[in-house]
């Protein structure tokens, strides 16, 4: 049974799968062995528990086909955090006693499997059976006497799956268990609705802390220490480092550039003659091919400049390089559509399908339909009686009716077989096609402003330092470091600047962080483990590079294995020292029977904001969330100032003058539950998350595969 050949058509599971696996059959027996060993490579621990370099690149090839956009950097970042948080959580279950059992496995394997999407392990109802697929499991293990490399490529697919499916497993008991009895309740979501919905209109002054401490009550330093020692129990102590970081950037040479030059010119030549842009493309360039037609406002500027004067099928466009970023398209197709349509609709939905209101199954859902739209091919004026007697569709009090849908704004999930925005359509014309939601008869009630749509094949490609480019920088790098090795920290970062590196100064760093402050590199993490190594001492320097070539040279700085984090300390302090001598002051002179915002405004030198609208459920005020602020507004009375109020970014006095509610009370709260529910959940296990990371001994050893 050629199972390669049946997966084939699903591009996704090639690649996180298959490409991965023929590896083996391509290589020659030295780089094999470098191969297995590099993939049994441990480059990491949680707890004490392994971290391979092949889990690692299974999660990382994973991401990187679902986000295609992003750089390798954060996808390798992001794979290592996936790893980090499957093995905290599945050390949290095994610890609970949560267990994965055989029926659990056979479960997963049945709904969750790459085998649950190949045909022909599937039933006619679309499932899969079972027996099919241990017949085919029982086949496989009787061929390890004739190892072909098809064979041993589906065997390696086979361990993947049954390595990977019990964590995955543990992972989702564990947290389905501490996400049982999470739920909002529908009071909160009635007062969540309200909130939404509640407004207030005022008038107020603002002061930021700043402005107050700098003129009207300067905090001395002497007076946060003296609080800071009669309250110490208040404060924790914190284990941080100082780093500090000067970058070589990799930059492509000018002889690079020419060499790309030529190269692109090469390309240019070959894509305008041939006939198979969607292989040129995908092998040369670094988007995939989009096969999608476009109206030109939703083309980029320069090529809607181009197909206005160019929009013959096979003009070429380019090659334009926008820095180091060549760029060539090519218009490989061209159709007239309507721009928007006018749709009815009958929907048959059955068990399968989202949404879906009653048990029918999938076969007899598409039986119906069919009968229903050979019903309405022949008889169209039946259409409107077939909606109210037979679509499941909610809207079909209002006779199916979909609106007017634009076809830039489609719905990817209501995109079907049927293509309603062809100008090959009429008005009254009815199509047949299936969505997640069911199967539609659908009819085109009207159509408007038909207008072209392009597809065109593009071509880009990044100019990157050449060897020789990158071994000039690493010498550089190493000579660099050579003169600095002994140096203090500001002549170090001095010496930099004089030669026009970038650096960073002096980056205050937590052992939990994942990401440093304007760093933003896949190393971070990296990084931090080094700075807090047992055997690191003040002045250390060490050199990272970058999967871009680039090179960052990092100073610690300062170790603080236990102290105070004064600045964080006294950010938040100053306003609570500032509201004390507040108090003592407005005591005096603004007496609360004499309070008038005109007054206060007039004492310091500030315009009063007026009608001011404001919302309870979003709470910003200044550009900041001030919830304390916005839950005076709705509990003081009308048209009297407040006494003071200590805000988050600053001092307030409010004037409320309005509150109203917009809200129409709804039928139901059922989507005010499930987004807070999501929200709740989300937040739990952010939080989980962080904790159980926080918590635990996490050893990082990317930098040496």
């Amino acid at each position: 049974m050629s199972f390669l050949e049946k997966i084939r058509k699903n591009t996704w599971l090639i690649f996180l799968f298959i490409s991965i696996s023929l590896i083996f059959f391509i290589l020659d027996p030295n780089i094999l062995m470098k191969f297995i060993t590099k993939n049994s490579t441990i480059i990491g621990k949680v707890n004490g528990d392994n971290i391979f370099s092949k889990e690692y690149l299974d999660y990382f090839q994973f991401l990187k086909r679902f986000r295609e956009n992003e750089a390798d950097h954060y996808l390798k970042n992001d794979a290592w955090k996936l790893l980090v948080h499957e093995k905290v959580l599945n050390q949290q279950a095994k610890k609970l006693g949560i267990q994965s059992t055989k029926k659990d496995f056979w479960k997963a394997i049945e709904n969750q499997s790459i085998y649950s999407k190949i045909i022909d392990f599937q039933d006619e109802k679309g499932k899969m059976d079972m027996e099919k697929f241990r017949l085919y499991l029982k086949n496989l293990e009787k061929s390890s006497s004739n190892l072909t490399p098809q064979i041993e490529a589906e065997k390696n697919i086979w361990y993947y799956e049954k390595n990977n499916i019990p964590k995955r497993i543990l992972a989702k008991k564990y947290v389905e268990m501490l996400m049982y009895g999470l739920n909002t309740s529908f009071m909160e979501a009635q007062l969540n609705y309200r909130d939404k919905n509640l407004f207030s209109i005022i008038d107020y002054v603002f002061i930021p802390y700043s402005e107050i401490e700098k003129k009207y009550y300067k905090i001395k330093s002497h007076e946060i220490y003296d609080y800071i020692n009669k309250n110490k129990f208040l404060y924790k102590k914190e284990n941080l480092r100082n780093l500090s970081f000067v970058f070589f950037r990799s930059y492509p040479s000018l002889d690079d550039e020419k060499n790309m030059d030529i190269e692109i010119k090469k390309l240019f030549n070959k894509f305008k003659f041939s006939n198979y842009n969607s292989t040129i493309v995908s092998n040369q360039s670094e988007k995939p091919f989009d096969e999608n037609f476009y109206l030109k406002k939703n083309l980029p500027i320069v090529l809607q400049h181009f197909v206005e004067k160019q929009n013959k099928v096979g003009s070429m466009f380019g090659p334009i390089k926008d820095n180091n970023i060549y760029i060539m398209a090519k218009l490989t197709g061209k159709k007239m559509v309507y721009n928007s349509v006018l749709l009815s609709h009958i929907l048959i939905s059955h068990k399968e399908a989202i949404r879906y209101s009653n048990n029918r199954s999938k076969k007899k859902a598409k039986k119906i339909a069919k009968m229903i739209y050979d019903i309405v091919v022949k008889n169209p004026d039946k259409f409107n009686s077939l909606i109210m007697e037979k679509s499941d569709d909610f809207i079909k009090k209002n006779k199916g009716n979909l609106g007017w849908i634009k076809y830039e704004e489609q719905n990817e999930s209501f995109k079907g077989s049927f293509d309603f925005f062809s100008s090959k359509n009429k008005k009254g014309t009815i199509g047949f096609t299936e969505t997640k939601f069911g199967y539609h008869i659908i009819r085109i009630d009207e159509i408007k402003d038909i207008k072209p749509t392009y597809q065109l094949a593009i071509i880009i490609k990044t100019l990157n330092p050449s060897k020789k480019t990158e071994e000039i920088l690493y010498q550089k790098v190493v000579q660099f470091m050579k003169e600095n090795k002994n140096s203090d920290l500001n002549t170090f970062i001095n010496n930099a600047r004089k030669k026009r590196y970038e650096t960073i100064f002096l980056k205050e760093i937590k052992n939990y962080q994942w990401n440093i402050n304007d760093l933003n590199t896949e190393l971070d993490k990296e990084i931090i483990n080094w700075s807090y190594e047992q055997n690191r001492k003040e002045g250390d320097i060490n050199i990272f590079s970058t999967s871009n070539k680039d090179y960052i040279i990092v100073f610690l700085s300062k170790i603080q294995n236990k102290g105070f984090p004064i600045e964080e300390i006294k950010n938040n302090l100053i306003p609570f020292l500032i509201k004390k001598k507040m108090d003592h002051y407005i005591s005096n002179v603004i007496k609360n029977k004499h309070r008038n915002l005109e007054k206060i405004a007039s004492h310091f030198s500030k315009k009063i904001k007026k009608s001011y609208k404001i919302n309870f459920y979003q709470s910003m005020i200044e550009g900041y969330k001030e919830p304390k602020v916005i839950g005076y507004t709705f509990s003081s009375k009308l048209h009297e100032t407040s006494k003071p109020i200590l805000g988050e970014k600053g001092l307030f006095f409010i004037r409320p003058l309005k509150r109203f509610n917009i809200s129409k009370k709804p039928s139901y709260f059922y989507p005010e539950i499930e987004s807070l529910n999501g929200d709740l959940r989300k937040h739990v296990l952010e939080k989980l998350g962080n904790v159980l990371i926080e918590k635990s001994e996490i050893k990082d050893y990317r930098k040496n595969i």
